[in-house]
């Protein structure tokens, strides 16, 4: 702080610290936001429906990254991000160089795991459509197939890894603009991809507009990310190869937390749709059972409480297992078997609401039975 005080008086003008605010004031959102996302989609994971699935897991390996690449940020701004080159002293410009290293290692496995949280969701919700799951699945594999050795690419930029952030050290360093540039450019398509991927879907749903909209809108929020993203692409683009890298990689850098940090609240979003849909059916029960009832009959009520509490034991029972992060959505039919319409030789595919007020995907099955009676 002290060679920072004797900059602005050499200098006899203030530092601008407007980018390191913003930084600040990101990172700490981005932080909260995730957190108390998370904390909903644990909660209501434990609590009240199954317990953890493998999306769940990933999510929470997600958030886990997700906070330490958003304190890293923090680390950064506190040691010359945002700030012009020349107001940062040269002790501040290694450490600076130190945390640009770890994030551009960190970014890949946070935004895979991000990704993978949200598709996750998308081949429970939409398993009957077999072609697309099984794209979903591919989509996966081919990010994996490049993040695995992007990662190994990152670790290994500087030989030896100290020259990254000593310049003036022997060594030889590959190209970091480019690699950033690569990163940038599959984030944008993966993001997009999510984006896009359950609107045809569901459009292909038999369901009124305002509930097709509701499923792509929560399955489609993870797309959100792409404007991040692409935000990102164009910095990177503009100011990459910029010699005032303590300013330029701080707003390259805060766009990639947003992005990841969107994806994660994204893909809690389902289990917030659970709460908000547990809710309503209470109250929408709890509303039933006392509207327009009176004094006498409510007496009558209490009276007959006890044996109704097995009822509503299973009631509370048959409902939690039905809405899972997934059935909140839609209800998938394989679990629990319902043909509204036969059609032979085709698939065709129904929305309709279950008793906990999330939607259902059908699936409409062709059954032929023969029987031979034997003489």
């Amino acid at each position: 702080m002290a060679l920072e005080q004797l900059f602005e008086r050499d200098d006899a003008k203030p530092i601008d610290r407007t980018v390191q605010k913003w930084n600040t004031a990101t990172q700490s959102l981005c932080i909260a936001a995730m957190t108390l996302f998370f904390l909903m989609r644990a909660y209501t994971r434990v609590f009240l429906l199954n317990g953890f699935n493998k999306e769940d897991w990933t999510c929470l390996g997600a958030w886990l990254l997700g906070v330490c690449y958003s304190v890293i940020a923090l680390i950064m701004g506190a040691h010359g991000g945002g700030l012009h080159i020349d107001d940062v002293s040269p002790h501040d410009q290694v450490v600076f160089q130190k945390t640009v290293y770890v994030t551009m290692v960190m970014y890949g496995p946070t935004a895979y795991l991000t990704k993978v949280s949200l598709l996750w969701i998308m081949t429970r919700v939409f398993s009957p459509f077999r072609k697309a799951v099984t794209f979903i699945y591919i989509f996966l594999g081919v990010m994996l197939a490049y993040y695995i050795p992007a990662v190994i690419v990152k670790i290994r930029i500087c030989d030896p890894i100290s020259k990254f952030w000593a310049p003036d050290h022997p060594g030889t360093c590959l190209n970091q603009r480019s690699i950033i540039m690569a990163d940038a450019v599959v984030s944008v398509v993966s993001d997009l991809i999510i984006l896009l991927v359950p609107l045809p879907l569901t459009l292909g749903l038999q369901l009124p507009t305002k509930k097709k909209m509701r499923v792509m809108g929560i399955l489609g929020a993870g797309g959100l990310a792409v404007a991040s993203s692409i935000i990102r692409l164009i910095l990177i683009v503009y100011t990459g190869q910029s010699e005032d890298g303590t300013m330029a990689f701080m707003r390259i850098n805060m766009f990639g937390n947003a992005e990841i940090a969107i994806g994660v609240i994204c893909a809690c979003l389902p289990a917030l749709s659970a709460i908000l849909s547990r809710v309503y059916h209470e109250y929408s029960n709890s509303n039933k059972a006392t509207g327009g009832t009176s004094g006498h009959e409510l007496s009558k009520m209490k009276n007959q409480s006890r044996s109704m509490k097995t009822d509503k034991s299973r009631s509370r029972m048959s409902y939690l297992e039905m809405t899972s992060d997934q059935d909140v959505l839609m209800h998938n039919a394989q679990s629990e078997p319902k043909v509204e319409t036969t059609v032979h030789g085709d698939r065709n595919y129904y929305g309709s609401e279950n008793p906990g007020g999330s939607l259902a995907i059908f699936k409409t099955v062709d059954v032929e039975t023969s029987v031979t009676r034997r003489e």
